[in-house]
């Protein structure tokens, strides 16, 4: 299923994120991944880029069992 549909399915809005908004704090660091996207960790820093200003992490990123796809949650103010 494409994402979008994905999304749209759950009810749940779809953000495109600047490589720009991508300097995050995180929590997870990936050790190739700063030099090639200025992020720690691009699922967490994405999360938090797309919540917003005042968003904290939910917790650390998640990880497929084929390590083909990553994903992260954020929250702003309790939303």
């Amino acid at each position: 299923m494409p994402l979008r549909a994905l999304a749209v399915e759950l009810g749940l809005p779809l953000r495109a994120v600047a490589l720009g908004d991508l300097d995050q704090p995180v929590l997870t660091r990936v050790p190739r991944q700063p030099a090639r996207y200025g992020a720690g960790s691009v699922a967490e820093a994405s999360a938090l880029a797309a919540a917003g200003k005042g968003a904290r992490l939910i917790g650390p990123r998640a990880v497929s069992g084929d390590r083909q796809a990553t994903a992260a949650i954020a929250e702003r103010n309790g939303e």
